[in-house]
């Protein structure tokens, strides 16, 4: 065994995470320690030379050397919940989620990543994709280029019926929201912003096509966010409704939510918010007796309407 096999050898060992002994090393390889020595010394001018962010330390209670990063890195407490809550949006295919996965444990050392393996090891082998099986990580990037270009594309597009048509549009936003990617995107035809899903969209071409829209049309994804649920637009309201759930629940799902009263003998708050109103009524149904629309008149009788229609289902 030549030198350069041997150290490439040790070299993999600490990269995944191993303490390596120099007499165990010296006895593997029939070499003295010494050579081992040399062996080290050759290693750490290398991730010197190659500017890695690992250092190769000795750890004197273990009796061994083991590689340290260097990087103000990411903690494994941040990769763990960042993993955690890209399981839980089961929005990648299972390819591209092991290459999520793999690729934020590489942002931590070794040793990190071994300790975290097993944190997630069920409920990554027993991960579940949606339905639509699209790849994602290269659309979303791309489309995430052209809107920095303001670059319009024609797409083809396949609707909730499974019916293809084809739109140019100009991309300006891209939000994540309830299992799914959207792209919020402005339609010339429609002259308005339209909500496309990622994973919908067929085909994609850039255009020459000009769509003329200014810096203060621009779609604020995060104030957006502030007034949208289930990524339904509809009409924008001041909503008021009591509450007799949790109000932690109610104020986390509308963000700028407030509660203006509270009835103590009923159990319940009042609560304002200014929201669109058709994904507040999705939320709103949810949560069966334990709401009652106040304000607009017009949006409770629309509530009202729609329990009828539930109530006729029974």
């Amino acid at each position: 065994m030549n030198a350069a096999y041997r150290q490439l050898t040790i070299f993999q060992a600490l990269m995944t995470g191993h303490l390596v002994k120099k007499a165990a090393l010296a006895n593997q390889f029939a070499v003295s320690p010494r050579v081992i020595q040399r062996d080290f010394s050759q290693i750490r001018q290398f991730i010197a030379e190659q500017h890695l962010f690992y250092q190769l330390t000795y750890r004197r209670q273990l009796g061994g050397y083991q590689l340290s990063t260097t990087q103000a890195t990411v903690s494994k407490q941040a990769i763990l919940l960042l993993i955690k809550i890209t399981l839980a949006s089961r929005a990648l295919t299972k390819s591209e989620m092991a290459q999520t996965i793999d690729g934020l444990l590489q942002l931590i050392s070794p040793e990190d990543q071994n300790e975290l393996r097993p944190i997630i090891k069920n409920e990554r082998f027993y991960y579940q994709p949606l339905q639509h099986e699209q790849p994602l990580l290269n659309r979303v990037w791309q489309l995430s280029q052209y809107i920095t270009q303001r670059q319009a594309v024609t797409i083809t597009y396949q609707r909730q019926h499974r019916e293809l048509v084809t739109r140019t549009i100009l991309p300006e936003a891209i939000i994540f929201s309830e299992f799914y990617f959207y792209v919020i995107a402005y339609n010339p035809r429609y002259h308005q912003n339209l909500f496309y899903r990622v994973d919908r969209i067929r085909h994609l071409q850039t255009t020459s096509q000009a769509i003329p829209r200014s810096r203060t049309d621009r779609v604020e994804e995060g104030e957006l966010r502030q007034f949208i649920q289930y990524m339904q637009p509809g009409k924008k309201i001041d909503l008021q409704f009591k509450f007799w759930g949790i109000p932690e629940a109610a104020l986390d799902r509308f963000p700028t939510a407030k509660i203006t009263a509270r009835y103590p003998d009923e159990g319940a708050v009042l609560i304002a918010a200014p929201t669109f109103d058709a994904g507040a009524k999705m939320w709103l149904l949810s949560q069966g007796a334990n709401v009652q629309v106040i304000a607009p008149a017009d949006f409770a009788a629309t509530m009202q309407a729609e329990i009828k229609r539930m109530l006729a289902r029974y």
